[in-house]
């Protein structure tokens, strides 16, 4: 392999790994999305069990 060569790889693989921080990037508000839609969810669970108690007192 000659220099070129070998430049034209690291070249590639640099720009492989940029493609891959943006992708992470990307699905950081998913990962926020997600946390907010368990503590919703958590949230309602709660008041269902508040709910199921009272109903049965």
């Amino acid at each position: 392999m000659d220099d070129g060569e070998i430049n034209s790889a690291l070249d590639r693989a640099e720009r492989a790994l940029q493609r891959i921080e943006r992708a992470l990037a990307a699905q950081q508000p998913a990962a926020g999305r997600d946390d907010e839609l368990r503590a919703k969810v958590r949230e309602v669970v709660e008041e269902l069990d508040e709910l199921i108690r009272e109903a049965a007192a």
